[in-house]
């Protein structure tokens, strides 16, 4: 269990975070891995994480819930659900160290990818999504936040706002579930876990409220750039300096 100040900044950490992923769409995981995992270490991050994110990821959806794409979340978990199995179970496995590194390459190349999908205008239709699902419940088992480099699809398909917070919330919220019941099995979620995970979740569903007051109001462009300076600088630590 984190200390005093460890309460903190995960207090802070996942308000803000929450905040970006209710406006951005995404962002909540690459702000919230390396917190976790400087506070408590990264074999913790992606599990509690997981917990947390299911309450703020299912507070997102809630409150946009009438534009859901229906087609988008079966299609997508299609994919999703048999890969995040593979992927959390690798993660189970895993050495801290090497999860440390593998985060921090993914984090820098995410601000590439992102932006040469971006520029190449990406053309999405419905039968692309069990094959984006499926890279995105394999990744983000292993580094806990792809959505740099998956918001890109959602858009080329034409999702838009509310249509694409509530469907991007609602197809990771059932890979997440799944993920979850893996890392059960595997004796990575604990008492701690839960109560770290709902004490943060129960945050970013104040936090997705305000994302969601704000979304009509503010630029998107902004809170790219945040992303990806925060994408690089984590990248880097994580690749310098390996957290176990």
């Amino acid at each position: 269990m984190p200390d005093a100040l460890g309460w903190l900044a995960l207090r802070a950490a996942a308000l803000v975070a929450s905040v970006v992923g209710g406006v951005a769409g995404f962002g909540t995981g690459v702000i919230m891995v390396p917190v976790i995992a400087w506070t408590l270490g990264i074999k913790a991050a992606v599990p509690i994480l997981t917990v947390a994110m299911l309450l703020g990821n299912g507070a997102r959806m809630w409150f946009s819930r009438t534009e859901i794409d229906g087609r988008v979340v079966v299609a997508f978990l299609a994919g999703a659900a048999p890969a995040g199995i593979v992927g959390a179970t690798l993660y189970s496995r895993a050495d801290g160290a090497l999860i440390s590194r593998v985060l921090g390459v993914f984090m820098l190349l995410a601000v590439p990818l992102r932006r040469w999908l971006r520029r190449h205008g990406v053309r999405v239709r419905l039968g692309h999504f069990p094959a984006v699902g499926g890279a995105f419940g394999f990744l983000s088992a292993l580094v806990g936040a792809t959505g740099p480099i998956i918001s890109p699809f959602f858009l080329g398909y034409g999702l838009r706002r509310g249509a694409y917070i509530a469907t991007d919330a609602l197809c990771t919220v059932g890979t997440y579930a799944v993920r979850l019941v893996v890392f059960e099995r595997h004796g990575l979620i604990t008492g701690s876990t839960v109560t770290l995970g709902l004490f943060l979740g129960a945050i970013m569903i104040a936090g997705a409220w305000i994302g969601r007051r704000l979304l009509d109001r503010l630029s998107e462009e902004g809170f790219v750039r945040i992303i990806e300076g925060l994408l690089v600088a984590f990248g880097l630590l994580f690749i310098l300096f390996p957290k176990r």
